[in-house]
C-alpha cells in the first residue's frame, strides 16, 4: 500500500519510469530463474528402463544361502533370550560351506559372537576395505519388533502398497527357518535382511578364490550378531577392536539403500539406487511431567497430563528447522528430472525460492524426514485409573537428529518446550548421534556406481541419506569413506516383506549381488 501511494505522489513521467524500472527488472529476474532451471544438472532422463542383467547361479550356491536361512538367529534387545547356540551353529554351518574361504581368509571372534575375516593383500600399505553385513534377523512373527534400514524411501508407496495382495503379509507360505526355494525365490527370515548380503560375500571371495584372484589390499568381511537391536554387543565391539588395531579403512560398505522400481519418483520411469551417504542419529528423551495427584472429584485447574499435553503441543508445533544437506541436494538433482517446470525451478532457484521448496517437502513425511530433525510422541504413561490423577505424567519422544546437530541440540529444544513446568528428562538409551558424510566421488563411490551401472543397466544412482539406523554407525572413526547400499532390485511388495511375513530373495536379484561384490573386490585396485 505504501509502495503505491509512493508511485501515485510522483510526477507522471518519473511514475511512468519507476514502473518500467520494476517491469525490466520482474522480466530479467523471470528470464534468470528459467535459465537457471533450464541450464540445472538435473539427471538425464530415458524414455524406457531397460532390463536388468540375468546371472547364472549354480545350485551348490543356492543351497548354501539356503541352508544359511535355516538357522534362528533371531536377536532381541534382552540379548538372554537369544538362542546362541544356533548363533554358533550358523557359523560352523558357514565354515564347513566354504572351506577354501576358510583356508585362505583368516577369522576372529570379537565379543563370542561378532565375526571377523581378513583377506590379506599384495600391498600392505595400502589401506583396507570392510564389508559389513549381519546374520541376525528379527523374529518371525515379530515384524515391527525393530526397525529396517533397508529399502526406506523417501517417498509415499502407499498407492502401489494398497494394491498388494494383503494374504500376503498374514502368514507364511513357507516356515520361515526353512530356506524354501520357490518360483525362482529363496523364502525365510533375514533372506533380504541381510543374510542375502553374508552368502553373497563369501559367494564372490570364493569365486574369486577359485579365478586365483589375490586382491591388492587386504579386504576384511564383518558379519554382525545384533544389527537388529543396535549392534552394541558385535559393531560397537568391532569398532573399538579395529582402532586398537589402529585400522583406517579406505572404504567401507554396509546396508541401506536399494535399487528401487520405477515409479518411486513421480515422473521417473527408470530404476533409481538410493546410495546413503550418511545416517541420522536417534535418542528417545522421557520426560516426566509433575503435578498434583488425587482423586478425580477434586482436581486441580491444571493436572499433569494437562501440563504434558501443553509441551507435546510444543514441540509438535514448534519443530527443528528445515535444512537441506548435501546428500539431499544431490538427491534432489535426481528426483527433480520427473517434476514439473515449476519444481524444478524451485529446486534450481534456492537462492530465492528455498522456502517454497522446503515447505513442499514438509508436506510429505518421507521428505519431510530429509530436511529436519524429526519429533515423534511415542509413549504416554499416566494413570492407571479413570478416577485417579497420575502425580507423574511420563512422555517418551522420539527424534531422528539431521547430520549438523547432536543429541544435545535435541536436549536443549526439549528444555525450551517445557518451560514454565516442573519436570525431570533422560534418555532411557545412549543416543546415537548423526553421521558424518561421506563424499559422492573418490574409488569407493565410483566403482559401486559402476558396478550398479553394469547390472541394472540405465539404472539413476543418487546419493540420499539413510533414516533407518545400520551398524556402519559405529565405524565413523575409521573411515571418511561409508557407503549404505545393498545391490538388489525391489519393487515395492519386496519392500514391504522385510520385517514381515513371506520374506524372500529372488534367484535372480541373488545373482546379481554376488556379481556386485566380486567386481567391488575385484575392480576396486585395477591396474595398480
Amino acid at each position: 500500500m505504501f509502495f503505491v501511494i509512493f508511485l501515485l505522489s510522483l510526477p507522471l513521467y518519473e511514475m511512468k519510469k519507476t514502473i518500467l524500472v520494476i517491469l525490466l527488472f520482474i522480466a530479467g529476474l523471470c528470464v534468470l530463474l528459467v535459465v537457471k532451471t533450464v541450464t540445472h544438472p538435473f539427471a538425464k532422463l530415458s524414455a524406457h528402463q531397460l532390463d536388468p542383467i540375468k546371472l547364472p547361479v549354480t545350485e551348490k550356491s543356492i543351497k548354501r544361502f539356503s541352508g544359511g536361512l535355516q538357522f534362528a538367529t533371531v536377536s532381541y534387545i534382552d540379548s538372554a533370550a537369544n538362542n546362541f547356540a544356533a548363533y554358533d551353529s550358523f557359523r560352523l554351518y558357514v565354515r564347513n560351506s566354504y572351506p577354501h574361504v576358510f583356508q585362505t581368509l583368516t577369522d576372529t571372534l570379537i565379543n563370542g559372537h561378532q565375526w571377523l575375516l581378513r583377506w590379506k593383500g599384495k600391498n600392505s600399505a595400502l589401506k583396507p576395505l570392510l564389508f559389513m553385513s549381519h546374520y541376525d534377523v528379527v523374529a518371525p512373527g515379530d515384524y515391527s519388533h525393530e526397525e529396517s534400514s533397508i529399502g526406506q524411501n523417501m517417498f509415499d508407496l502407499s498407492d502401489s502398497i494398497g494394491s498388494l495382495p494383503q494374504e500376503e503379509f498374514n502368514a507364511w507360505k513357507y516356515a520361515p527357518f526353512s530356506g524354501a526355494v520357490k518360483e525362482g525365490r529363496i523364502y525365510g527370515r533375514g533372506a533380504i535382511d541381510m543374510k542375502g548380503v553374508v552368502f553373497a560375500l563369501l559367494e564372490a571371495a570364493d569365486t574369486l578364490l577359485a579365478a586365483g584372484f589375490v586382491p591388492a589390499r587386504d579386504i576384511y568381511l564383518a558379519f554382525d550378531p545384533d544389527e537388529e537391536v543396535g549392534g552394541l554387543r558385535g559393531a560397537a565391539h568391532l569398532a573399538t577392536y579395529l582402532k586398537a588395531k589402529g585400522l583406517q579403512f579406505e572404504t567401507i560398505y554396509d546396508e541401506g539403500g536399494i535399487v528401487a522400481t520405477p515409479g518411486t519418483a513421480e515422473g521417473i520411469n527408470q530404476n533409481i539406487a538410493f546410495v546413503g551417504m550418511g545416517e541420522k542419529g536417534v535418542v528417545g528423551f522421557r520426560i516426566k511431567v509433575k503435578g498434583t495427584g488425587g482423586h478425580s472429584s477434586m482436581p486441580p485447574l491444571q493436572s499433569a497430563a494437562g501440563k504434558a499435553a501443553v509441551i507435546m503441543q510444543r514441540l509438535e508445533q514448534n519443530q527443528f528447522r528445515q535444512r537441506l544437506i548435501e546428500p539431499t541436494e544431490n538427491f534432489l538433482n535426481v528426483a527433480g528430472a520427473g517434476m514439473s517446470f515449476m519444481g524444478r525451478m524451485a529446486i534450481a532457484n534456492q537462492w530465492l525460492l528455498s522456502s517454497v521448496l522446503l515447505k513442499q517437502m514438509e508436506k510429505n513425511p518421507q521428505a519431510n524426514a530429509l530436511t529436519r530433525t524429526t519429533t515423534a510422541i511415542t509413549m504416554l504413561k499416566g494413570s492407571d485409573g479413570n478416577n485417579v490423577l497420575a502425580p507423574v505424567v511420563e512422555v517418551i519422544v522420539n527424534f531422528r537428529i539431521l547430520p549438523g546437530e547432536t543429541s544435545s541440540d535435541v536436549h536443549a529444544h526439549i528444555l525450551k518446550a517445557c518451560e514454565g513446568f516442573e519436570v525431570e528428562i533422560d534418555a532411557p538409551r545412549v543416543p546415537v548421534e548423526p553421521s558424518k558424510l561421506s563424499p559422492p566421488d573418490g574409488r569407493g563411490y565410483d566403482v559401486l556406481k559402476e558396478a550398479v551401472e553394469r547390472l541394472y543397466p540405465g539404472t539413476l544412482v543418487t546419493p540420499y541419506l539413510t533414516i533407518g539406523a545400520t551398524d556402519c554407525k559405529h565405524m565413523g572413526e575409521l573411515s571418511d569413506r561409508i557407503y549404505r547400499f545393498m545391490p538388489v532390485l525391489l519393487n515395492p511388495f519386496e519392500q514391504r516383506s522385510i520385517h514381515n511375513f513371506n520374506e524372500y530373495l529372488s534367484i535372480d536379484n541373488y545373482g546379481r549381488m554376488i556379481a556386485y561384490y566380486s567386481y567391488l573386490m575385484g575392480e576396486f585396485d585395477k591396474g595398480l
